[in-house]
């Protein structure tokens, strides 16, 4: 039966009944009535019960594959046995302290083991507060006001770093409106994948320049990775110059054992962590070269950075961080990014065969799928990847509404051929109600 595209982005996800009564309470006690403004849906959010492995059933008891993992945080999917079990016992122990635990010590050495230039270690709770505490570290390190980024690249909820330029000169932003200008002034914006123009960028602004951030597989510009001549000149201007050099691999580290840079023939000065690494719990963290993460250290007197938080390295998170990373084996990491080459090589399949305009890129076990820009009868753009979204959720089948997935160590073939059946039919769905 043939779907329109209002049917698709508006109307009501079948069997939802208990989804929409929730978001009439949430709306009732908070803002748009969420949280996160990434899980914020027209014309209500579909509300999840519980996870299993590669699956997700919501509050009216309908199941789906689940290709997004919490915004690809979830490698191992949802409530796996040892990461529940090993998160129990600490519990059991203790949920917080004021005092260090040996987990925290264990899980530092087994993330240093992981990559050489992740000589020290300082964990948060989020990946936003692991890229603030980066980017103030470099700052204190150098005694330099400014930090450059990439175009578009997105790097959480903080006003130093959601700053972006719109190519004409124009200062956006992702986050949030108002930044004063002295935070502004501060954010030097560089090309993606373009090293002479990032360089000509970069070279009006070295002496002032604390660090120079980037994600090297950035998904809000695309998911393309950084090639390996751009982050060859970002590595000499910054070494040329004594800029630090940021990676953040919050969503990015899963791609290789090592992570990012290095599989991508780079290595940073400071990495900054998170979703993978911590279990499904909020962790992050700041691995980096041991004379720049001298700045945390209070060992010899006041630091000339102070960091605490009273949730940071707590036993439970640390527990569960431990657990995901062992299960995160080279043998596992190489499986996943072997089935996400072959999500990516259906998806390319079926798009050919149906439609013109569409991409899709990703590196290892994420994807993103990338739709043309197409208007209605009435001149309005038409949002086709958030319509392949609701395609597919009505097929049984989670992605992000921006077309950004990944793959789990909860899946195998089967969960990658029932996801190219799903896609293939969304895509001929979506197909229909743009004529």
């Amino acid at each position: 039966m043939t779907i329109s595209a209002h049917e698709l982005s508006d109307a009501i996800v079948p069997n939802s009944t208990r989804s929409e009564q929730l978001y009439q309470r949430a709306r009732k006690v908070m803002p748009g009535g969420n949280s996160r403004t990434a899980v914020f849906t027209t014309p209500y959010p579909v509300y999840v019960r519980s996870g299993q492995g590669a699956r997700v059933v919501d509050v009216d008891g309908n199941e789906r594959l689940d290709f997004l993992n919490n915004s690809t945080a979830l490698i191992h999917g949802h409530a796996h046995p040892r990461i529940v079990e090993v998160m129990a016992q600490a519990a059991a122990r203790g949920m917080s302290f004021g005092m260090p635990t040996e987990v925290e010590v264990t899980f530092a050495e087994a993330l240093c083991g992981r990559n050489e230039t992740f000589e020290h270690v300082r964990f948060t709770s989020t990946g936003t507060e692991a890229v603030m505490m980066a980017v103030q570290a470099a700052r204190a390190y150098t005694l330099r006001p400014k930090i450059a980024k990439i175009a578009g690249a997105y790097h959480g909820a903080y006003d130093t770093v959601a700053i972006n330029n719109d190519g004409s000169g124009s200062l956006i932003t992702h986050a949030t409106q108002g930044i004063p200008d002295g935070v502004s002034h501060n954010t030097v914006v560089i090309p993606f994948n373009d090293p002479e123009g990032a360089l000509a960028v970069l070279r009006r602004h070295a002496d002032e320049l604390a660090c120079v951030l980037i994600d090297p597989v950035p998904w809000r510009i695309g998911l393309v990775p950084a090639s390996g001549d751009y982050l060859t000149a970002l590595r000499s201007f910054c070494d040329e110059t004594g800029t630090v050099l940021i990676s953040d691999e919050v969503g990015s580290f899963r791609i290789g054992w090592h992570g990012a840079m290095s599989r991508l023939g780079s290595a940073a000065d400071i990495t900054v962590l998170g979703k993978v690494i911590a279990g499904g719990m909020p962790i992050g963290a700041v691995a980096g070269r041991r004379t720049v993460m001298a700045v945390f250290d209070p060992s010899s007197g006041s630091p000339a950075l102070p960091h605490s938080g009273s949730y940071n390295a707590n036993p439970v998170s640390m527990s569960a961080g431990l657990g995901s990373l062992e299960l995160l084996t080279r043998k596992e990491t190489q499986r996943i990014n072997d089935l996400g080459e072959s999500v990516r090589r259906h998806m390319a399949h079926i798009l050919a065969a149906r439609t013109e305009g569409w991409t899709v890129n990703g590196v290892g076990s994420l994807f993103r799928v990338l739709g043309p820009a197409v208007t209605d009868a009435s001149g309005q753009r038409m949002n086709l990847v958030n319509l392949l979204s609701r395609a597919l959720l009505r097929r049984g089948v989670h992605i992000g509404d921006s077309g950004l997935g990944c793959v789990s160590t909860a899946m195998g073939p089967d969960e990658v051929d029932s996801y190219a059946r799903a896609f293939e039919g969304a895509v001929a769905d979506v197909v229909a109600a743009q004529r």
